[in-house]
């Protein structure tokens, strides 16, 4: 038998560290959908990635499903042949020590509904048009765009979070955001109406953690192919699975197995990838010609590395503290490099997560909650499908920030440049000869005619 005093202790030092409350797992939750929304790909995203997040805190859930099989229809990792076997499958996986059921809820609860026609019963509901993604105290719909996998991918994260906050006892606020211009409200910008392959050319992922993960837990929906390079020493640990979403027990040896590399899993999602098991500074892959590079790591000066490499594209995300979900930049010629936005950061603002958490081994960790990994990483997949459509280097923007935790605007957006003393940039002469064989290389506007 699983010691699941145990499993929660290690899994969860993250989460309680983030929100400062013992109680966070009560009360249960339930989640509801109608019986047309369920049958989308857009509907059962929604329900299947905001159940992955749930489950990594809450350990009691109880779904609402239509009584008849429903085929899955949405391409999801962990995916059986039908809905409900793939969702009970996921979340058991993610938690082996958790209640979660199909059925209605008993007792006081919090609840959360998916798609227009539901009752007016539910704590929250959550909806999707194209790229918005829309948290609501009434139900909202799913429109038939194929964009709309967008949305409900947002919608998730909106919903994820909406919940926490009311379990806690922290105030949340009905919004409509976009993911492809990450603004709200008036300003959100709804995106096309159709969803491409991404195929954005030769890409280096540096790093594999959670919103390296939550990046290919998106792509693999939307669809991604390409020559993809993943470069990370780290094993995956059981705190790597509160946030982490394709991150299970299993792959962290609970309870009683080998570690998995999180290069290594990663890459298994993606046909034809590379990997390595290695830091950045030491691996042969990195040399390789790219045409975008992702900073997805923090340690061993890896910024720096990144930077001096004079790639035309970089881009990260990161969470940050206070409930931070936040997308990067780095078009050279245009925008600052990745150290001079990050690369000094003592305090981890733009880390992949905050907070110091103790570990049971003496090793020291840091907080993070789903929902931010879950956004981050989602920013990130819209960047590259943005880069890949033409538009992503035409914003005069290249910082965009979610935050969670406001009650009034959550999107905002500012323009970084380096500082003055940067001599990792080169100049363009040299660029242009550098990354003649890139993809991307016209956007660098500074190369000399």
């Amino acid at each position: 038998m699983p010691d699941c005093a145990q499993f929660y202790q290690q899994r969860d030092l993250r989460t309680r560290e983030y929100i400062g409350n013992e109680r966070f797992d009560a009360p249960p939750v339930h989640v509801a959908t109608d019986s047309r929304t369920v049958e989308s790909t857009s509907g059962q995203l929604a329900l299947l990635a905001l159940a992955n997040q749930l489950a990594r805190v809450h350990r009691r859930i109880t779904f609402s499903l239509p009584s008849s099989p429903v085929p899955l229809c949405v391409p999801y990792p962990f995916s059986r042949s039908t809905l409900a076997d793939t969702l009970l499958a996921m979340v058991r996986r993610i938690d082996p020590c958790g209640d979660f059921r199909i059925g209605n809820p008993t007792g006081l609860h919090v609840s959360i509904g998916i798609g227009a026609n539901l009752s007016s019963q539910f704590d929250w509901y959550i909806g999707a048009d194209r790229a918005l993604a829309t948290l609501s105290t009434s139900p909202a719909e799913f429109s038939a765009f194929p964009s709309t996998l967008r949305g409900a991918a947002l919608a998730s994260c909106l919903g994820a979070a909406a919940v926490l906050r009311t379990v806690v006892g922290l105030e949340s606020k009905s919004r409509t955001v976009s993911c492809w211009n990450y603004a709200e409200g008036g300003a959100a910008a709804p995106g096309p109406a159709e969803i491409e392959i991404l195929d954005v050319g030769r890409v280096l992922m540096v790093g594999a953690g959670a919103v390296a993960a939550a990046l290919v837990h998106w792509l693999i929906v939307f669809g991604i192919e390409g020559e993809w390079t993943i470069v990370d020493k780290d094993l995956v640990a059981l705190h790597n699975t509160n946030r982490g979403l394709l991150f299970m027990p299993a792959d962290a040896g609970w309870p009683d197995g080998p570690r998995r590399s999180k290069a290594e899993l990663l890459a298994s999602f993606i046909s034809g990838s590379k990997w390595a098991p290695e830091w950045y500074h030491e691996s042969e892959l990195v040399n390789r010609d790219h045409d975008v590079v992702l900073g997805l790591a923090n340690d061993h000066d890896v910024r720096h590395y990144i930077a001096s490499r004079n790639a035309t594209v970089t881009l990260h995300a990161t969470t940050g503290r206070n409930w931070l979900s936040q997308l990067h930049r780095h078009i050279t010629g245009l925008d600052d490099c990745i150290w001079c936005r990050a690369g000094e950061v003592t305090e981890p603002i733009f880390a992949c997560s905050t907070g110091d958490v103790p570990l049971p081994a003496g090793e020291r960790t840091d907080a993070a909650l789903p929902f931010l990994s879950a956004a981050s990483g989602l920013m990130l997949a819209t960047a590259l499908q943005r880069l890949q459509s033409g538009e992503l280097a035409n914003d005069e923007c290249n910082d965009w920030r979610w935050d969670f935790d406001s009650t009034h605007r959550m999107a905002s957006a500012g323009f970084r440049k380096c500082r003055e003393a940067c001599s990792r940039i080169l100049p363009p002469s040299v660029r242009r000869e550098i990354n003649r064989k890139s993809r991307w290389a016209n956007l660098d506007t500074q190369f000399s005619p």
